[in-house]
């Protein structure tokens, strides 16, 4: 509220009126004056005048302070309502912005501009539809015609690429008001909302990991994706190999980055019509509209030859794949992909040497290239062990020394699960680096088991026992330990003494003789060493 003494100022010339009327009144030698009753009542009337008149002017500036009071709290509700508030009359001119949302929404002071210029987008038909409805609303005396045109207009317009939801509001006016009719706009920036749905329903029909379709999505237009504008109509069902493996051995983060590799091959080896998805955990399920039997092996074909340019990571990135084609509409979904699947699984049966072969390679590329070990240790090591095998009278064509000469290819192949720090390390080991070393025959137990290698696998498993029971993991002794895993011990020992590994100097001949006589009996089997150093020049000839 005003203060007195602003108001006093403000009437400082009355109050010195009225001050000199009052004394005047009081003085003496005006008392007899005949127009003295008039100039008393006058001056009463005067100080009556003034004080309501004061009255007044603090009713008026109360009122005043209170609708500025008021008129700012509902600007300050409205900035803070997430809302942009405006409104045009006939004109389409905008009259005011309500709240700061507006300038936020269009990034610029929008008084005075047309609406249709602020609502214009890209959308021809949207612009005049605008501009129909904004131009003969105002000409509109029925207001259910009013309502009806604002319900034509769209609820969801795109402004500086946000999205952004606008609700309409026609303001009439009465006899109270100087302005006419107008149209209010309530505008609603639902972008991040709209983002978030949007996040949802990607989510619901793709995989997460590999960005491709999903199961479901795959599922809900498989019956709309069979119509006779799509046939022919194949699919392809790819089960990835090896997935297992990685994920047991090298973790769960280089088996999904393998998935991600498959999914870029399926996408570089499909055509852009073609729709594909992650079936299940390993398998891939891609759709063909239009596509005959012949368009679906060159597909084939290619997912192929992309897998084989496409780096191994951590192992060489194969499929076995099933294929079904349809030429009519009158098929079942299920019955198509159960076709798909069996052949898939012949394929699988029927390529299962060659998907062994690529992952042998792949891994023996990591024992390469992380584990301290060299095409020539193992080529040394297949060589003896063919050579040492034949005085033990195991023939070279048997099942047994194809399984001998893979184990000397393999014996090593848990190390790919160990770091080369630990490997390479010269000092002493700690117990828990010690304890990583001891677990890799179990590795590679688990890598041969993966890839349908059963013998190897035991062969790996026990390569580290000792014949006396001393060796690990499970202290088999004797014949209880596969004779091709008592074999490579010896030969692996012998070859790495003479060669040397970083952490340890090699030998002479002679002294790698002397050290694996000693441990004959309790490392190595005592018949196989007497074999191994009575032939030992002939072996290694």
């Amino acid at each position: 509220m005003a203060h007195n003494s602003n108001i006093n100022e403000l009437f400082k010339k009355e109050i010195s009126v009225l001050k000199n009327a009052v004394a005047n009144v009081e003085n003496e030698k005006y008392k007899n004056n005949e127009l003295m009753s008039d100039y008393k009542k006058i001056t009463k009337e005067y100080n009556k005048l003034l004080i309501l008149t004061k009255k007044i002017l603090k009713i008026s500036d109360s009122q005043d302070r209170d609708i500025k009071r008021r008129e700012f709290e509902i600007k300050n509700l409205l900035d803070h309502s997430n809302q942009g508030f405006l409104t045009f009359g006939k004109d389409l001119l905008i009259g005011r912005e309500y709240s700061s949302e507006c300038y936020r929404i269009f990034n610029k002071k929008i008084a005075n501009i047309n609406v249709l210029e602020l609502l214009s987008s890209e959308n021809e038909e949207q612009n005049q539809l605008f501009r129909q409805v904004f131009e003969s609303i105002f000409d509109s005396s029925s207001r259910e015609c009013q309502q009806s045109k604002l319900a034509r207009l769209p609820n969801m317009i795109k402004i500086n690429e946000n999205f952004i939801n606008i609700q309409y509001r026609y303001i009439y006016s009465n006899e109270f008001q100087e302005t006419k009719d107008q149209i209010m706009l309530i505008l609603t920036d639902i972008t991040e909302k709209r983002k978030a749905e949007d996040r949802v329903l990607f989510l619901s029909y793709h995989d997460k990991l590999t960005a491709l379709y999903n199961r479901t999505y795959i599922d809900s237009i498989m019956p709309q994706l069979l119509s006779q504008s799509n046939l022919p109509f194949s699919i392809i069902l790819a089960d990835m190999n090896g997935l297992k493996l990685t994920n047991d051995v090298f973790g769960h983060e280089s088996g999904d980055k393998l998935l991600i590799s498959a999914a870029q091959v399926f996408k570089s080896s499909c055509r852009k019509s073609d729709i594909i998805a992650r079936w299940g955990g390993d398998e891939f399920l891609i759709l063909l509209p239009g596509a005959d039997s012949n368009t679906c092996s060159q597909i084939c074909a290619r997912i192929k030859e992309t897998c084989n340019q496409t780096e191994s990571d951590p192992i060489q990135l194969s499929f076995s794949l099933g294929t079904a084609t349809v030429e009519t509409v009158h098929t079942d979904v299920a019955s198509l992909i159960n076709v798909a699947e069996n052949v898939m699984y012949n394929n699988k049966l029927t390529e299962s040497k060659t998907t062994r072969k690529k992952i042998i390679f792949s891994v023996e590329k990591i024992l390469y290239s992380k584990c301290f070990e060299d095409k020539e240790h193992v080529e040394r090591l297949k060589f003896a062990a063919g050579k040492f095998a034949k005085f033990l009278n195991i023939e070279s064509d048997s099942k047994e020394m194809s399984n001998l000469l893979l184990l000397a290819r393999l014996h090593n192949i848990g190390k790919v699960a160990v770091s080369r720090e630990i490997l390479g390390k010269t000092g002493r080991l700690t117990q828990a680096e010690w304890k990583i070393i001891k677990s890799c025959p179990e590795v590679g137990y688990r890598m041969a088991q993966s890839i349908d290698e059963p013998v190897l696998a035991k062969a790996i498993l026990a390569i580290c026992e000792h014949w006396n029971g001393n060796g690990y993991p499970n202290g088999l002794k004797e014949e209880q330990i596969p004779l091709i895993s008592r074999i490579i011990s010896i030969i692996d020992a012998f070859d790495v003494m003479t060669h040397g590994r970083p952490y340890k100097k090699k030998m002479s001949h002679a002294q790698a003789i002397q050290e694996i006589a000693s441990y004959s009996g309790t490392q190595f089997d005592p018949r196989l060493v007497k074999v191994f150093l009575d032939n030992i020049h002939e072996i290694y000839m």
